[in-house]
């Protein structure tokens, strides 16, 4: 079962409080244990001094020298604080114990070479023992030495710390746990607000935007990023209103006009010569259609897919020359110069496809809207590595620049002149430099001509 996201920071949060607070535990535990048994192995160490300093050997045999310390109350009890002791040969036979000890014998390691230290159990009482080696003078070992003391009270104490430590741990983490839910819930709130906010917004709102939280911090900028998505999407929305509507426009007036022929060609018999007139305008309205449904695909596939440019060293006046060759026909009909004044070394990095594609849209508006007997200047900076196409034409008025390259738009004079177009052209070409990395820009002086410049990455 997945966690929501509120209980996932309270999760979290706990588990790293629980962690540290574990450790801490244990550290406590530890530090306590270490202590306990350090003071009782520093006992047995104290006691088995004094039972060395009163022991003594010949040869394998160990001697036991009579002295008050073996009489000692400690070593005879055995409810409170009491010190076992107990002494074998190197045979296993027990030389000395305690009588404390009773009919109990101590376990030992016959081999043991070191000292060591281990937890027993003598008449249901914990004990401590440490069992030491006994060497001769020749470093033998003739005998061992165990040494017990209780060890009850530091179990208790261990025991009874263990449960408090266990019992405050589970408390602690189980009043965490709500109190980390309550910190989580006030942490999210804002976000709840941006969700709230969010599934309110539909088309029909779509200008509608989320509240900023007073805070600058990361909810801050998650709306600010959000806001801002909204606002493209919002342009998006309304530039995919003003396309269709555009694309409407642009349908319906060769769909008008086609269907007028044909009213009026069948309201009454027609001359033959009559009705080939009618006929070639259809045919005109249906190259329109034709043209603009040709760019309409065109420009649905650039934006809805990835292109991808394949570049290469491009000769750049010998595409430009044969970009106006294929105007050849329409700049001649309007007795139009074109001058190609680029170097023929000049060298660009291009999709050789796409540029003509680019070129072919400039040199076409250029002769379209130039007039009469007028002139395009084609140049190359390279310096600044521009290429630059200039006509004498109508000019563009400055108000109307920063639009010229949206789809379907086209200049008061272009739409009030028989100029044909739909104002596709410029959006195509500017796509295809945008893929290029090829800055298109546009200045135009009103009545005396418009320049567009092609920058190329160097």
């Amino acid at each position: 079962m997945k966690l929501s996201f509120k209980k996932r920071i309270a999760t979290y949060n706990l588990i790293a409080i629980a962690t540290l607070t574990a450790i801490a535990f244990i550290g406590i535990y530890a530090v306590v244990y270490y202590t306990s048994y350090k003071h009782l192995d520093d006992d047995i160490f104290t006691e088995k001094s004094e039972v060395f300093s009163n022991l003594d050997w010949d040869d394998d045999a160990i001697i036991m020298n009579k002295m008050p310390e073996w009489e000692e109350a400690e070593h005879k009890q055995i409810e409170v604080n009491p010190t076992f002791i107990q002494i074998v040969d190197i045979n296993g036979e027990t030389i000395f114990k305690s009588a404390n000890l009773q009919k109990n014998h101590f376990l030992f390691n016959p081999k043991n070479k070191t000292t060591v230290f281990y937890n027993a159990t003598i008449n249901k009482q914990k004990i401590r023992q440490g069992q030491f080696p006994i060497f001769n003078d020749d470093r033998k070992i003739i005998g061992q030495l165990t040494i017990g003391v209780s060890q009850q009270e530091s179990y208790n104490v261990l025991h009874n710390l263990l449960i408090v430590l266990l019992t405050t741990y589970i408390v602690i983490i189980s009043i965490l746990y709500f109190i980390m839910i309550f910190v989580a819930s006030k942490a999210i709130a804002p976000i709840n607000q941006l969700i709230q906010s969010a599934s309110q917004i539909n088309y029909a709102n779509i200008n509608s935007r989320l509240p900023l939280p007073e805070n600058a911090d990361e909810i801050h900028q998650l709306a600010t990023t959000i806001n801002e998505l909204l606002s493209r999407l919002e342009n998006s929305f309304y530039q995919q209103k003003q396309f269709t509507s555009d694309a409407s426009h642009e349908m319906q007036t060769p769909l008008a006009g086609i269907k007028g022929i044909i009213e009026v060609l069948l309201r009454k018999p027609r001359t033959p010569e009559r009705y080939e007139e009618k006929m070639r305008e259809v045919l005109v309205q249906t190259n329109r259609l034709s043209q603009l449904h040709d760019q309409l695909l065109q420009l649905a596939r650039l934006e809805s897919s990835v292109l991808v440019a394949k570049k290469e060293q491009i000769y750049l006046a010998e595409t430009v020359e044969k970009t106006i060759k294929n105007h050849k026909e329409h700049s001649n009909s309007n007795a139009i110069q074109i001058q190609n004044n680029i170097p023929t070394a000049t060298i660009v990095w291009s999709d050789n496809l796409l540029l003509e594609m680019i070129l072919d849209n400039l040199i076409s508006n250029a002769i379209k809207y130039n007039k009469t007997r007028g002139n395009i200047f084609i140049n190359w900076d390279q310096p600044k590595r521009t290429l630059s196409i200039t006509d004498e034409g109508i000019g563009i008025d400055s108000d109307q620049l920063p639009f010229l390259f949206n789809r379907f738009f086209r200049a008061d004079d272009s739409r009030s002149s028989k100029i044909p177009g739909n104002g596709l052209g410029l959006s195509i070409a500017k796509r295809l430099c945008d893929t290029q990395n090829i800055q298109l820009s546009v200045s135009s002086i009103k009545s005396k001509g418009t320049t567009f410049l092609l920058q190329f990455p160097a």
